[in-house]
């Protein structure tokens, strides 16, 4: 223990940090995006000039570099606007971690981490306080100590607000922060960068903000395993030299691309295979700690989703899963709800309706374990939901069957009904 304490421990990182995802990185570490580099750069040159850079919209899928390009574009604008006297910052905040997904929680959150860039208290309790009165404690900090700030606006979508509103809570807050100069609450320079893996977000917006917020967009596409693998050996140097046995960052890259071109996700495997190597002692980081790293992170993501759901909804998850394994991924909802009914009666649990299993459905896929997409056609019910998993689906079963209520079920003769069901 106490050797363990003293660092006395043997490892393979040189340093650590650059194989954290969330580590903000030089832009010659930045590979594969130099149009998008070059367009964020524009935006914010106008910071420079004293004037407002435009609100801007970076959409594509996950882990295709959206907030770390900003992100490093932002920090190398800090930089050179202190030489100039500027008084520049930006401020990130992800709306899929908070535990509130309320209007009310996204400015209390907004205003607590613009407190801390700004080196201030954030003296405003998180209830008992109006949201307006919030905006106001906000928009005081930003007046007296920016003269231009960014708001980087991640997951963005996930900003649902309260069941039954008129319109999502990122449609409220985006009308306020694109009114707010005009509106004279700040002098600031005040500007957005939403980032979102949905750009059809924009189609809940409310036609006053979608009439005020007109940001210039940037799209982001997925990596393919060679461009993972450029990215990977820009932070070869996060571990000891001879650190990593030859083909690591090939198979590391090829699962990224597996998970459609995630480089955040294979940033974090190549990390967590030094990690399973440090513990097991071993000087190098092999394609076997690789392997190990994957088959831990898909098992513990897929856990932490639907570890804690409700009977019905592991019902209906896994219903749309034994579908999705005999049709390529994508699971047509009449068919999901067809095997949900068979998993029902074989397991003497009430029969909800096809409706309500399509909500327990769409919850996974706020976790990102699936995405629906609505088609007409086929399947004799004209407009229906086709889900299409974005995780491992037999990682998803084999969770789902560590349920004791659902270890009876008897999967490979349900296959051959999926099969027939999905012939008619």
């Amino acid at each position: 223990m106490d050797s363990i304490l003293d660092g006395d421990v043997q490892t393979v990182f040189e340093n650590k940090d650059l194989v954290d995802s969330s580590t903000i990185v030089d832009q010659d570490r930045i590979y594969g995006r130099d149009e998008q580099l070059a367009a964020e750069a524009r935006a914010f040159r106008d910071t420079l000039d004293g004037e407002r850079p435009p609100d801007l919209l970076l959409y594509g899928p996950s882990g295709t570099g959206k907030t770390l390009t900003v992100k490093a574009v932002a920090n190398k604008v800090k930089e050179r606007a202190q030489e100039s006297g500027i008084e520049f910052d930006f401020v990130a905040v992800n709306f899929k971690t908070m535990e509130s997904h309320t209007l009310d929680r996204a400015v209390w959150k907004l205003g607590h981490q613009t407190a801390r860039k700004a080196g201030v208290v954030w003296d405003v309790p998180r209830s008992g306080v109006s949201t307006d009165m919030k905006y106001t404690r906000l928009y005081e900090i930003v007046d007296d100590h920016f003269d231009s700030l960014v708001f980087i606006l991640d997951e963005i979508d996930a900003l649902t607000g309260s069941t039954g509103a008129d319109e999502p809570a990122y449609s409220r807050l985006l009308y306020s922060l694109s009114r707010v100069m005009s509106e004279q609450h700040v002098d600031t320079q005040l500007s957005t960068v939403v980032v979102t893996n949905y750009p059809k977000f924009r189609e809940n917006l409310d036609s006053r903000t979608d009439s005020s917020y007109n940001p210039n967009g940037i799209h982001f596409s997925d990596y393919d395993a060679n461009e993972l693998i450029e990215i990977l050996e820009r932070r070869r140097d996060a571990f000891k030299d001879d650190a990593l046995e030859d083909g690591v960052i090939e198979i590391v890259a090829a699962y990224g691309a597996q998970n459609e071109g995630d480089a955040r996700r294979a940033i974090d495997l190549l990390r967590d295979a030094g990690e399973i190597a440090n513990r097991a002692g071993d000087p190098v980081v092999t394609q076997d700690h690789v392997r190990s790293a994957n088959d831990s992170v898909v098992k513990n993501r897929v856990l932490e989703i639907v570890g804690g759901m409700s009977v019905q909804k592991k019902l209906s998850l896994y219903a749309a899963a034994l579908v999705a394994k005999e049709n390529e991924g994508a699971a047509p909802s009449p068919v999901v709800y067809d095997i949900y009914k068979i998993l029902c009666e074989g397991s003497d649990m009430k029969i909800y309706t096809q409706e309500t299993v399509n909500s327990h459905i769409n919850k996974a896929g706020t976790y990102g374990v699936l995405e629906s997409e609505r088609v007409s056609g086929g399947f004799k019910s004209g407009v229906h939901l086709v889900f299409k998993f974005t995780e491992p689906v037999g990682a998803v079963l084999d969770t789902l069957s560590e349920d004791e209520r659902l270890q009876e079920i008897p999967s490979k003769e349900l296959g051959e009904v999926v099969k027939r069901r999905l012939r008619d």
